[in-house]
């Protein structure tokens, strides 16, 4: 049985990505340090371990979900901000095990384009992927979901105008 030791550092509250260990979706377990750690076993003498961010304006019924958000969020008002920059991560390790390991994985800031994480071990690996990209179809989403808003709080804006104007007359 090996025994695998993973640290993410870097990681801001903004910023959780979604972790795959051998294609298998894990939880990480936060440290009093802010860090994010996992305890994995495996008998395999190879360990695949993939990072992803999935943008919630990608997904198939966004709009509605962004509507149902906005008209309970009092038009907006108490609606939790979208990452406007639309940044993902796609990142692709593959590790060849020891005994005991150690990997500790530090994520870089976010960017449009770049590395995604830096890695600091001493075992051999494969990096398949390691980037940060925009999502052009989320950030296109983004824009729209923005200018329907500014559309909604111009038209609110006109009605209560056009309300008070009555209401003085």
């Amino acid at each position: 049985m090996k025994n695998v030791k993973v640290k993410l550092s870097g990681l801001s509250s903004k910023v959780i990505p979604n972790i795959y260990v051998d294609g298998k979706s894990v939880q990480a377990k936060k440290n009093e340090f802010g860090s994010y750690e996992l305890d994995l076993q495996t008998e395999q003498s190879t360990m695949e371990i993939a990072f992803s961010r999935e943008l919630e304006l990608k997904s198939k019924l966004w709009w509605l979900y962004s509507l149902i958000s906005f008209i309970i969020s009092i038009f907006g008002i108490l609606e939790p901000l979208y990452d406007r920059k639309c940044i993902t991560i796609d990142c692709v390790f593959k590790f060849n095990l020891e005994d005991t390991n150690d990997i500790k994985i530090k994520f870089n800031t976010l960017q449009k384009s770049g590395r995604a994480v830096e890695i600091e071990t001493t075992l051999k690996y494969d990096e398949i992927k390691n980037e940060y990209e925009v999502d052009k179809i989320a950030k296109r989403r983004w824009i729209i979901m923005l200018v329907f808003k500014l559309i909604v709080w111009v038209a609110i804006a006109i009605v209560a105008g056009y309300l008070l104007a009555t209401k003085l007359n």
